[in-house]
């Protein structure tokens, strides 16, 4: 039999349930970002892991020094690359989450952007598909790039990414099903 919970415990759980409800409801965009970000977390920290292992690099070694201007660069590629996803709100929910566009029934209802990629999506969709693993491509390296930008050893750094990416797609539903 297991104790019962404390209140405050309820409180917290069910504002995160609450939270992530809205995220994936209202914003499926967002949503399909977290969840990306979070899988590039894993996949990237266990990369980088079996490389420096693999060249027979020190994984406790410490690491160098960098410029202020690197992460700085890193973040505005990641910045360019949301936007990108962002201004097509439904590229990534499509290609992520494996939706598909529905028919526009009143186009006249839509704003000019939706008419222009619903336009474009229709008419081009292998354009469209560049166009979104292009940011895609764009969010991976910004990330990716920040995430190596902390001077600490290969093997923390590793260990750091692979479970912050593992703790935030548990939190979302104390589950893993997106893995």
């Amino acid at each position: 039999m297991s104790p019962p919970t404390s209140k405050p415990e309820k409180i917290v759980h069910s504002k995160f349930k609450q939270f992530f409800s809205t995220l994936k409801r209202k914003y499926p965009n967002l949503y399909a970002i977290y969840l990306m970000t979070n899988t590039l977390f894993i996949w990237s920290g266990t990369w980088y892991l079996a490389d420096t292992w693999a060249q027979g690099k020190d994984l406790m070694a410490p690491a160098s020094e960098i410029s202020l201007w690197i992460p700085i660069r890193h973040f505005s590629i990641l910045l360019m690359g949301l936007l990108m996803l962002l201004i097509d709100d439904k590229s990534l929910q499509e290609l992520v989450l494996m939706k598909k566009t529905p028919p526009i029934k009143n186009p006249q209802s839509r704003s000019l952007r939706e008419r222009v990629f619903y336009h474009l999506k229709t008419r081009y969709p292998n354009l469209m598909s560049v166009y979104t693993l292009f940011a895609i491509i764009l969010c991976w390296c910004g990330t990716w790039g920040l995430i190596w930008d902390i001077p600490i050893p290969p093997f923390w750094r590793s260990l750091l990414t692979i479970s912050t990416g593992f703790f935030l797609l548990y939190i979302d539903d104390l589950k893993l099903n997106e893995i």
